[in-house]
């Protein structure tokens, strides 16, 4: 319940928390524009569609610039292609603007063949603007796009607007759509940065003991596996550690003292084996891989020993069994487990508080 309740607490700060370094931010820019090139080429195909529409459902006789049709529609596509195409902010951001841009230039152009070409700069520019709001990865990128979007739309239509009854209405609507897209657009990249963070850290979590912090089963297993395949030179060895007698001090004195044993081992296994992999395995059991000559793996497995030896927990003297077996390539990864499983067993049948390594 407690590792729920910092989970969650965790959560709520995602939102305000910066990012590790620059490789996880660059690896979020990437992951958004991965995440957003299906939507924004959907929203973008639904822009020219619009478009088209517009365009067929305008009134008889109503005439059209070609040149603008065709410049537009140029963009459109092209736009389309950059973001289809797009694997990093710039050509993300130039895709989107370019093909938010001419999609306004081909309503634009539409506007001619209206009545009232004036009275549809507000809702066209609105549309545009806060519809795209959510398939741009930054805030910059969208302010850009959104002031070139309105340029387009408004060009040529600014006097006849300022000259409509309610200009102030007028004005009212195109500052509020703009701080709007803007709002949306920010609420849609937290959002996204908040998911992401999420997801790194249930990742993160996946591999780690929740009791103890240090790898569980799977991250440890699956160094193990990582390492055993290029493990070429003999320089390798895997120590199984097991707390003695851990039985006896869960029945005597709790679960609680228990758990107090098995942080403090790994707490100093831990300090001990900075830069080695290592892990729980379950229970009381715990592992090393460890780099190094045979006679260092020894001299490591020794100082563990000692320090552990050296713990006082609710009067109980605890200490540890630990057995060493190469890890080789040549060798398949379940039989140096199962060598490692044997020393153990060895050590512990010496009388534990000791290493055996095999060979």
């Amino acid at each position: 319940m407690g590792l729920a309740m910092r989970f969650l607490r965790t959560i709520a700060r995602f939102e305000r928390t910066a990012f590790i370094d620059r490789a996880e931010r660059q690896l979020f820019w990437k992951h958004s524009i991965t995440n957003l090139r299906h939507q924004a080429l959907s929203l973008q195909a639904f822009g020219l569609l619009a478009w088209m529409l517009s365009r067929l459902l305008a009134h008889p006789g109503a005439r059209f610039d070609p040149w603008l049709t065709g410049i537009g529609l140029a963009g459109v596509i092209g736009g389309m292609a950059m973001t289809y195409v797009s694997r990093n902010m710039v050509m993300s951001a130039m895709g989107g603007g370019l093909c938010a841009v001419a999609i306004a230039l081909c309503l634009h152009s539409n506007m001619s063949g209206t009545h009232q070409p004036e009275f549809w700069v507000i809702p066209v520019g609105i549309v545009i603007t806060v519809g795209m709001a959510p398939v741009f990865a930054d805030g910059f990128s969208y302010i850009a796009s959104s002031i070139a979007v309105w340029l387009v739309v408004s060009f040529g239509q600014v006097q006849a607007m300022l000259h409509m009854d309610d200009t102030s209405w007028i004005v009212l609507m195109a500052v509020s759509g703009f701080g709007l897209g803007i709002l949306l657009n920010r609420l849609f990249v937290v959002e996204r940065k908040k998911t992401f963070l999420v997801q790194r850290e249930l990742i993160r979590l996946s591999f780690k003991d929740a009791l103890t912090g240090i790898n569980n089963r799977r991250g440890l297993m699956e160094t193990l596996q990582d390492i055993h395949a290029i493990a070429t030179t003999g320089d390798f060895y895997f120590l199984l550690i097991d707390v003695d007698d851990f039985k006896k001090i869960n029945d005597t004195s709790g679960h609680d003292v228990g758990d107090r044993v098995l942080i403090e081992v790994a707490s100093i296994i831990g300090r001990h084996a900075q830069g080695y992999p290592h892990g729980r395995l379950g229970g009381e059991e715990f592992g090393v891989v460890f780099h190094g000559a045979a006679e260092a793996a020894q001299a490591f497995a020794e100082r563990i020993c000692q320090h552990v030896a050296a713990l006082r927990i609710a009067g109980h003297l605890v200490t540890i069994s630990i057995g060493i077996a190469a890890l080789q390539a040549s060798t398949d990864l379940g039989d140096t487990v199962r060598l490692a499983d044997q020393g153990l067993y060895e050590a512990k049948q010496r009388g534990k508080n000791r290493y055996v390594l095999m060979s």
